[in-house]
């Protein structure tokens, strides 16, 4: 049998093998959830498949190049089986530990995108496993760290202030002003300066969201298949060669020989 790793067994499958299924104008070898619509409508190759679709989620061939492998079958519905599990993000998760974030900016933008990335469903974890199965490329995450601006009005540095006040329910909050006093031409008691980031990090912490459940997806099909839970292999065995869920912290030094604590799972 031949050794080969998760991610090049996946390759092997959806470049090679799976497009055999269905072929037009054949008999239909398999059926299972189809998501190469939902790789068009993610974005994810950034173009549109106008082409026949089989049920693995990949253009099938219009030659009859014979039966898909069984093997590849195999892999085709353990992925089709992820569409039972469940994300579930911690709060201690951030897609930046290699960051110096003294002042919470960073740690801000990622909090404001934390919807985004709860409302990620299924369907997409899926989509991006196929389509870098047929690409053969892992999901990039690689970005700079922004650096700090000071916020300016008209040109010139801006003063804050915070003064007491009320919400809606007559709680007692801190609203901010204008700290600058603009008879006196000068701050106000108790006023700071603010700082932005130079660069907007919402895009690079989806990209490496989507990085980390890649890895986790390719690793629940690479459990699901040498578990035999979906049928055994006949041609192949798996090695243990798994992808790192956090690369970049692992780049950074910060996850040791293996892989980094984490907050993101995947579970039935």
């Amino acid at each position: 049998m031949k050794q080969i790793p998760i991610i090049q067994l996946l390759e092997w499958a959806y470049r090679h093998e799976l497009p055999k299924a269905e072929r037009a104008g054949g008999g239909i070898a398999a059926s299972a959830p189809s998501s190469w619509g939902m790789v068009s409508d993610y974005g994810i190759l950034g173009t549109v498949i106008d082409a026949p679709l089989n049920g693995y989620g990949v253009v099938a061939t219009f030659m009859d190049e014979g039966e898909p492998h069984p093997d590849a079958l195999i892999v085709g519905r353990a992925v089709a089986e992820l569409d039972a599990v469940r994300i579930s993000i911690g709060d201690g998760w951030t897609p930046f530990p290699e960051w110096a974030d003294a002042d919470g900016l960073v740690a801000e933008a990622v909090r404001r995108i934390r919807p985004r990335l709860a409302s990620m469903s299924v369907q997409e974890i899926q989509a991006t496993l196929i389509a870098r199965a047929v690409l053969g490329r892992k999901p990039d995450w690689r970005g700079e760290e922004p650096r700090r601006a000071m916020v300016k009005r008209g040109g010139k540095p801006a003063w804050f202030v915070k003064v007491p006040g009320h919400d809606a329910y007559g709680r007692p909050v801190q609203h901010e002003q204008d700290g600058f006093n603009p008879k006196s031409r000068r701050p106000r008691p108790g006023a700071y300066r603010k700082y932005r980031l130079t660069d907007d990090v919402s895009g690079l912490a989806i990209d490496r969201f989507r990085r980390t459940l890649w890895a986790l997806a390719v690793r629940h099909v690479a459990h699901q298949v040498a578990s035999g839970a979906h049928g055994h292999l006949s041609g192949h065995q798996l090695t243990g060669v798994v992808p790192t869920i956090a690369p970049w912290a692992v780049v950074a030094g910060l996850g040791g020989q293996g892989d980094p604590f984490h907050s993101v799972s995947l579970f039935s």
